[in-house]
């Protein structure tokens, strides 16, 4: 009877202890894992969310991607005042590298679940390796059925849904009567509105021009503030000055009255003049396109800016110049017009002009060149015999000393009357 009693009371303390234990750490059914459960089998992925707000989400909850579910929710814990949750996922299944996660419910009364998926409008990138992470600005959790119930209440009670009954009723006594005058304002709301969008890129333009102006504006920011620094000053020293800045208008306007007056009883003079101003204007244009050579050749005369420019050299020039100052050219070009001008006078060679010299083939020598005044070769190649010079004339005779001799004879050249001869000394005339 010994033996049967400590082997009572060692069960009895084992059970206790075992019940204690269990009794600590049990959290429900689903705190256990449920056989058949998605993705609690072998080889099975294991990863981790961190959730601040886990709502009614419960241990062997489904985890879905794409609404197809791909495992389930394993244990959860508390850990800096958010909830990690560990996830079970069938093997064979990959979690993109950039995947978010969100506590969700089915439907309106149904389960809670847990999403995996890329955020939205983003392709899934990469591969989330197993054991990995999902952070906590990576989760979030969807509205609840009783919050959204809530924020219903609010809004059909305490909100401003029950105001939108009073809105209509005013805005349909307002419109009351005047249904003509809203059509037509309207009308021209619309007109306005196509006009304001056709002209949009002018806007945008105008829009991006007073950005570059703020800009520079914000640039000159000194400037501008020493500007309106001095601008009063200014405007007070033209407001002292004021009467006259006053005066010298009047002045002016009187000055106008004035010129306006000469201009309207001169008008008829000045046209006439500007009328017979014309043509001379007309031949100074005429001559436009020569007037400028004329007058740089005025500044150099009378060599001309091209020898000026091939001649000079420095502060020389060389020159070599003929003059002709014969008679016949004389009274050829520079005395045409005058009493001693002969229009198209012959012009004798000089000594060293072409053929003033001709040489004889036969040798006889030189001869007056027909140019000079001479006789013309003859036929057959000699030179006639040349005349023989006039006798020069007879010089008369000097007076003698001698009151007796007789008077010399004077020679009376041809045509000609004698000479006068000149009384005596002493006789008038």
């Amino acid at each position: 009877m010994i033996g049967p009693v400590p082997v009572r009371r060692l069960l009895a303390a084992s059970c206790t202890v075992g019940l204690t234990a269990t009794g600590c750490a049990f959290g429900g059914v689903n705190s256990f894992p449920l056989p058949g459960a998605v993705g609690r089998g072998s080889g099975s992925s294991v990863f981790h969310v961190e959730i601040a707000n886990v709502s009614t989400l419960d241990s062997n909850s489904p985890v879905t991607m794409g609404d197809v579910v791909i495992g389930s929710v394993g244990k959860m814990t508390v850990h800096d005042w958010h909830a990690d949750v560990e996830v079970f996922v069938t093997p064979g299944v990959a979690i993109p590298a950039n995947a978010v996660a969100m506590v969700g419910q089915t439907s309106l009364l149904g389960s809670m679940h847990l999403e995996l998926n890329p955020p939205i409008g983003e392709k899934p990138t990469g591969h989330l390796p197993e054991g990995a992470t999902i952070p906590l600005n990576d989760t979030s959790t969807y509205p609840s059925t009783e919050k959204t119930l809530s924020s219903l209440s609010a809004l059909v009670n305490g909100g401003g849904l029950g105001q939108i009954g009073d809105i209509i009723h005013n805005f349909n006594a307002a419109l009351s009567g005047r249904q003509n005058d809203f059509r037509e304002l309207l009308t021209r709301l619309d007109k306005f509105v196509a006009t304001f969008d056709a002209q949009r890129d002018n806007l945008v333009a105008s829009v991006n021009a007073l950005n570059r102006l703020a800009g520079t504006f914000a640039v000159q920011r000194d400037v501008v503030d020493r500007a309106l620094k001095s601008i009063p000053a200014a405007l007070k020293v033209l407001i002292e000055e004021r009467p006259q800045i006053t005066t010298a208008l009047k002045k002016l306007r009187d000055f106008s009255d004035t010129a306006t007056g000469l201009v309207n009883d001169t008008q008829e003079d000045l046209v006439n003049d500007l009328r017979n101003l014309g043509p001379t204007i007309g031949t100074l244009a005429d001559v436009g396109p020569n007037l400028d050579r004329a007058l740089a050749y005025a500044t150099v005369f009378p060599y001309g800016q091209t020898l000026i420019d091939r001649g000079v050299r420095g502060d020389y020039m060389n020159q070599y110049a003929v003059v002709d100052l014969t008679i016949p050219r004389l009274k050829g070009n520079l005395f045409l017009g005058t009493r001693w001008g002969q229009e198209g006078a012959s012009l004798v060679p000089a000594p060293g002009d072409p053929l003033y010299y001709t040489v004889d083939p036969l040798g006889t020598g030189t001869a007056a060149s027909p140019l000079n005044g001479g006789p013309s070769l003859s036929p057959g190649g000699g030179q006639p015999p040349l005349s023989p010079p006039p006798a020069p004339p007879a010089l008369a005779p000097l007076p003698s000393d001698d009151p007796a001799a007789p008077p010399a004879e004077v020679p009376v050249p041809p045509g000609g009357s004698p000479p006068v001869e000149n009384p005596p000394a002493g006789r008038g005339g």
